[in-house]
């Protein structure tokens, strides 16, 4: 009991990561300069996450020490990985990892949706972009976590972002062809492992 106290991450820690992660691929960080990257490794580095896990505290300071290079490049990557207009080499669609053609608006797109309905959300503009963008389902955990509805959070995990996002990870760090993208790869990974450790923790109890 007393280790996995140890490594449970606080709630401020827990919304920090999921907000962070909201920002990143809703495409707000796309213009960041090398003094946002630094301050925000800086943010980081404070919290338990990367004082405990060592792939998370690399891809930290790998994060705080960006060159220009990797600032030049990292819209182009992050546009091949996940926007287009080619195929994506990291598809952020649920759909994309969990049916067998590995296509968006099928059958999980729907469950997510209903799933977010159930909670009482749906996304803005429904039907315009697949509901199951890891975006949409990050702002869902964000709002769960903020309502302290700790067994829709839970469910919506264990059901959901858990069943995709370490394959969808090793995509982007198989594929990218920057550090910044990289990075942030690792980290969600290793943040979500973080995760899956605290609900599995908590059930055996």
């Amino acid at each position: 009991m007393a280790a996995i106290k140890e490594t449970v991450m606080s709630l401020d820690e827990q919304l920090l990561y999921y907000q962070l992660f909201c920002h990143y691929y809703r495409g707000d960080m796309l213009h960041f300069g090398s003094a946002e990257w630094k301050q925000l490794g800086n943010v980081l580095t404070e919290y338990k996450l990367a004082k405990l896990n060592g792939e998370a505290g690399k891809a930290i300071q790998c994060l705080e020490e960006v060159d220009a290079a990797a600032i030049q490049a990292f819209e182009y990557d992050y546009n091949r990985l996940f926007v287009g207009p080619n195929k994506l080499l990291a598809s952020p669609y649920e759909s994309s990892y969990r049916n067998i053609e590995g296509t968006v608006l099928q059958q999980e797109t729907l469950k997510v949706r209903n799933f977010y309905h159930h909670a009482g959300l749906q996304v803005a503009d429904e039907g315009q972009m697949p509901d199951d963008h890891i975006q949409f389902e990050l702002e869902l955990i964000l709002h769960l976590l903020n309502e302290r509805n700790d067994q829709l959070y839970k469910m919506f995990l264990k059901k959901h972002l858990l069943q995709w996002a370490f394959e969808h990870c090793a995509r982007i760090i198989k594929n990218s062809d920057n550090s910044i993208t990289r990075a942030m790869a690792i980290l969600l990974k290793e943040f979500l492992h973080s995760e899956k450790q605290m609900i599995e923790g908590e059930d055996r109890c």
